[in-house]
C-alpha cells in the first residue's frame, strides 16, 4: 500500500494524475497523419517508439531522404533522469519522383528509440517530419508519455516495437552484401552478392561534396549484380579512398554497408555475367 502511494505522489509530484500513466498515449489524428508514442520491453531493452500511420498517397523519409525530401528530426525531454537513445529506422524503400527519387515509407512505419527510464518517467517527444504528396509540408508533433509504475509491457505494443525493429537493416551477411565498390571517373561500380537474388536495389548515403545519380543495373546473375551509380564530387573530395554508406533492399531482405571506394582501373576485369 505504503509504495502504491508513494508511486501516485511521485505522480502528482510531476503534475500528472496517475491515470494518465500509460504504455501508449493516445492516438493523434491529425492529416494526413495518425500517430502515438508506445513503450514496451523487447528482450529485456526499454524503447519508446513513434508509431505513424499515413493516408494512403502520402510517405515520410529515411534518416538520408535522398535527392529530395526533408530528414526527420526528433527532441526528447525526460524526467528523473531518463535517457532516450538515438532512433532506430526502418529500412527504407526508394520512391522515384521523377526528380531524383527519396529513400522513405509510406502506410504503418515509425521509429524506434532505445530507453532508460524509471516507471512513473514522463517523456516529451517534440518532432518535425517531412510529409508528402504532390507537394511537402512540414508535419510537428508533440506528445508526452508517463510511462507506467506496474511493469511489464502490453503484448499489442511489444509487437509493434518488435515489428519495427525487424524492420531495420541488417549487417552485411551471406545472403544479401556489397562484394566491392570501385570508381571508374564516371560510375560506383557496385558489386553486390548473395544467395538467390532477385532485383538489389542500392540506396546511397553521399558525403556532403558528392551528387550521386540514380542506380542502373549493369549486369547480373543469382548469386551477384553489377550495379553502376553515376558520381561526381569536388576536386579536393575525391571519392576514392572514402568510405560511404550504402543500403541494398533485394525483396524482404535489407542491409546497411559502410564501403571503402577502391580505383576501378587497379581492379580485374572480372564482372557477373550479363543478361
Amino acid at each position: 500500500m505504503f509504495k502504491s502511494l508513494y508511486l501516485v505522489a511521485i505522480l502528482l509530484g510531476l503534475g500528472v494524475d496517475a491515470a494518465q500513466a500509460a504504455a501508449a498515449a493516445p492516438w493523434v489524428d491529425k492529416k494526413p497523419v495518425r500517430y502515438r508514442l508506445v513503450t514496451a520491453e523487447v528482450a529485456g531493452q526499454a524503447y519508446v517508439a513513434l508509431q505513424l500511420q499515413l493516408k494512403p498517397g502520402w510517405h515520410t523519409y529515411w534518416r538520408y531522404p535522398g535527392a529530395s525530401g526533408i530528414a526527420p528530426e526528433f527532441r526528447f525531454n525526460a524526467s528523473r533522469g531518463g535517457k532516450i537513445g538515438a532512433a532506430i529506422f526502418p529500412a527504407p524503400h526508394f520512391f522515384d519522383d521523377g526528380v531524383g527519387g527519396f529513400y522513405g515509407y509510406e502506410g504503418e512505419t515509425g521509429f524506434v528509440f532505445p530507453m532508460q527510464a524509471k516507471p512513473g518517467t514522463m517523456v516529451k517527444l517534440e518532432s518535425l517530419l517531412g510529409v508528402c504528396r504532390e507537394v511537402c509540408i512540414p508535419f510537428e508533433i508533440r506528445q508526452t508519455l508517463v510511462l507506467p509504475t506496474n511493469g511489464g509491457s502490453n503484448p499489442q505494443h511489444k509487437q509493434v516495437i518488435a515489428n519495427l525493429l525487424a524492420a531495420q537493416a541488417t549487417p552485411e551477411n551471406a545472403a544479401l552484401r556489397v562484394a566491392r565498390v570501385s570508381f571508374d571517373g564516371v560510375s560506383l561500380q557496385v558489386v553486390v552478392t548473395g544467395q538467390d537474388l532477385k532485383t538489389p536495389y542500392v540506396m546511397s548515403v553521399p558525403g556532403p561534396h558528392d551528387i550521386l545519380g540514380p542506380p542502373r543495373t549493369a549486369a547480373r546473375h543469382p548469386a551477384a549484380h553489377l550495379i553502376e551509380i553515376p558520381a561526381w564530387s569536388k576536386l579536393d573530395h575525391p571519392l576514392i579512398g572514402r568510405k560511404l554508406t550504402f543500403l541494398v533492399r533485394d525483396g524482404t531482405k535489407a542491409i546497411e554497408q559502410e564501403v571503402e571506394i577502391t580505383d576501378h582501373r587497379l581492379l580485374p576485369n572480372v564482372h557477373p555475367h550479363t543478361d
